[in-house]
């Protein structure tokens, strides 16, 4: 099949949405399948033609004006309509919103997306809710990214998945019972703040960041911002993992991390716990109980152990070709 793929996002951008469109496409050109990513132009320098792994990447640059922009996404994409009705299968990640002028253009070509985490606002505005809505109603099938997105955005999910991880390639030893990790977006709205003050309670544990944002120079008050850096080897060494994200929990997972983390907003809190993992994880919402529940686990290790199992065994059925399966599936239905 020949497929294309539109992601705001990719490679060399670092990311979950950007790893997910990267591990999927290779695995798809290795069972013999030709991938195109349609992506911007996010860096001066970026060849708008290039490619990775047999991967085709064509980048474009919208105008950096609101609206604006989004008029000349569409006026890009109509320039480029043939690249799509060529196409066996057109995979939005997220901003379907691209494709709307091309459904008028071609009503009949099936046109199918994924819908990756949340806009980073809370309340989710209603503007929000309505484009997804409209992204649902003209895709002919999609894929969530957890299960909350039913509920916040009121649309129904025809698979469901929890992106996917690799097996590590190295043997997990012995943890260091005082080795925190935070992997991600150093930012307010994934509730770092929070994990912060938590830091603030606890002594004499070592802490890696393994991300960049606005708030580095505050994580550098706790521990080494690394930046983006794979966060494999830090895994490794940490027995808890602070990240509240999803790709970051189920890397953790894989590592036998035990995942401590915490949420600013009820709709985070539902990212956390309306998943089939909730269970073995560590949530807690106030800064002092997070603090408390790192310290009570470090001192006393094998509490944590059967959750830690539990996570482990179902990280291994979350995998990418598990993923590669799905995501035919749901183009062959």
């Amino acid at each position: 099949m020949t497929i294309v793929f539109l992601t705001r996002y990719f490679w060399p951008h670092v990311g979950g949405v950007e790893k997910q469109v990267l591990e999927l496409g290779r695995r798809l050109v290795k069972r013999g399948h030709q991938v195109t990513v349609v992506t911007t132009r996010h860096e001066r320098g970026l060849p708008k033609n290039a490619s990775r792994d047999g991967l085709k990447i064509i980048r474009f640059t919208p105008l950096p004006v609101k609206y604006f922009g989004l008029l000349s996404i569409w006026w890009w994409m109509i320039g480029h309509w043939r690249l799509f009705k060529n196409a066996d299968v057109v995979h939005a990640h997220s901003i379907l919103i691209w494709y709307w002028p091309l459904k008028i253009l071609l009503p009949k070509k099936p046109v199918y997306v994924t819908f990756h985490g949340w806009e980073g606002i809370y309340p989710i505005p209603k503007q929000n809710i309505l484009i997804r809505k409209i992204d649902a109603l003209i895709a002919a099938k999609n894929i969530t990214i957890h299960d909350y997105v039913t509920k916040y955005y009121g649309i129904k999910a025809d698979k469901i998945m929890y992106t996917a991880v690799d097996r590590p390639k190295q043997k997990v030893l012995q943890k260091n019972q005082r080795r925190l990790v935070y992997a991600g977006r150093l930012d307010k709205d994934t509730g770092l703040e929070k994990i912060l003050k938590a830091l603030s309670y606890l002594k004499d544990f070592q802490v890696d960041f393994c991300g960049d944002g606005p708030l580095a120079d505050e994580c550098r008050k706790f521990g080494r911002v690394h930046g983006w850096v794979d966060p494999a080897p830090f895994y490794l060494k940490a027995f808890i993992c602070l990240s509240p994200g999803v790709t970051s929990i189920l890397e953790a997972f894989t590592y036998k991390c035990l995942v401590a983390t915490t949420y600013n907003n009820p709709m985070k809190k539902d990212y956390l716990l309306m998943t089939p993992f909730k269970n073995w994880i560590v949530v807690k919402n106030l800064p002092q109980k997070l603090a408390m529940a790192i310290k009570k686990h470090s001192r006393q290790p094998q509490m944590a152990q059967a959750k830690i199992n539990q996570a482990f065994a179902w990280a291994k059925t979350q995998n990418w070709a598990a993923a590669v399966k799905l995501y035919e599936a749901v183009w062959q239905q």
